[in-house]
């Protein structure tokens, strides 16, 4: 199998959950408490965390590293692999970099912004190998308690942070390892549960579970201050039992409809600040009403996301799909013998081969 449904129709969900969570609803520009109109507010504040939304994306993107490789066989090129893996990201990365500076969007690798996860990921498809050569000799379980251990550790750190991201571009992917870790062990588990149906109530009642989870995670961060990295690791565990059943519910159903909007849930994520920071440029801005910036920061965001998957991340993936067919013809013509081809013909041969 090339594609495991819904994995890329989650990942739209997850990136437009993100979105919402940073745009916001135009009834919460209003801060008074004591009304109805307040309750609403608070309820719809709680009900899109992007944080929990990005633990996810951390569980999906092992499943997705680990996929080709799960049963047992190595890759092939380790330099094709980075290759290909930092020229799908990077890319599109520094075009996105490219596109907020002029807007003086605050988008670095070491502040609170949307790249702190990005940089995680970078890292484990740096670390994948090393991680593969630990399940190797340990197993699964020795690894995944090593990983818990240590992200426990750095959570001791500092306990009382409110933030995932808390920790700098050292150690906060020591603190997502094992959701990472989590995802690559799912891919293993896929043959366990691919074939077993599931019912529309059922998984249902666990979307619903996940939602309320991601709610509670939010509730206790911001009113109990316990913070996300006592919880979100929790509910990455959760996520994945959740992420198995969405696969076992497909398994027999049509892709679903998001399925082809996820392709470009990358781009979704990388440029929503951005298209938010256009509306803002606009010459009428400061006569908007809260309705009408909203409107327009969704309008904007899903046309720059378009755009930008269109011009930037799919030629990238092209270019890292092409570097998969260079492989082998490279490696034929190294393998040719000059001294086997005629004196007249071998001085007609492509630099690359002499």
């Amino acid at each position: 199998m090339n594609r495991i449904l819904p994995i890329s129709s989650i990942r739209f969900v997850l990136a437009s959950w993100v979105v919402l969570s940073h745009y916001g609803m135009p009834i919460l520009t209003d801060h008074r408490e004591l009304d109805l109109l307040g309750f609403v507010r608070a309820g719809v504040g709680a009900a899109f965390n992007g944080p929990a939304a990005v633990i996810v994306f951390f569980v999906i993107s092992g499943f997705c590293i680990h996929f080709p490789n799960r049963n047992g066989l190595e890759v092939q090129s380790w330099k094709l692999y980075y290759a290909k893996r930092y020229v799908r990201t990077l890319i599109p990365m520094a075009a996105a970099l490219a596109l907020a500076f002029p807007l003086k969007v605050p988008f670095g690798l070491f502040t609170d912004s949307v790249l702190w996860s990005l940089l995680c990921e970078e890292i484990y498809y740096f670390v994948y190998p090393g991680l593969l050569y630990l399940r190797d000799r340990l197993g699964w379980t020795s690894l995944q308690i090593l990983a818990w251990g240590m992200s426990f550790l750095v959570i001791l750190r500092a306990p009382g942070s409110p933030i995932y991201p808390a920790y700098g571009p050292g150690l906060n992917w020591v603190l997502g390892l094992p959701c990472w870790l989590l995802g690559c062990r799912m891919a293993e588990r896929l043959v366990a549960f691919q074939d077993q149906p599931f019912s529309r109530r059922r998984i249902w009642l666990w979307r619903t579970t996940i939602w309320v989870l991601s709610v509670m995670s939010l509730v206790l961060r911001f009113h109990l201050g316990i913070g996300y990295p006592w919880t979100l690791n929790l509910f990455a565990a959760f996520s994945t039992l959740w992420l198995e059943r969405e696969i076992r519910y497909y398994r027999s159903r049509p892709a679903p409809r998001l399925e082809r909007m996820g392709e470009a849930s990358y781009s979704l994520y990388l440029t929503h600040f951005s298209s938010a920071a256009i509306v803002r440029v606009l010459p009428n801005y400061s006569l908007l009403a809260p309705i009408s910036v909203w409107l327009w920061s969704l309008a904007s965001c899903a046309t720059v996301a378009a755009l930008f998957y269109r011009f930037i991340e799919l030629p990238s993936h092209e270019f890292a799909r092409h570097l998969k067919r260079w492989k082998p013809r490279l490696r034929q013509l190294n393998n040719t013998r000059l001294h086997r081809i005629p004196s007249d013909l071998a001085s007609q041969l492509p630099d690359r081969t002499q």
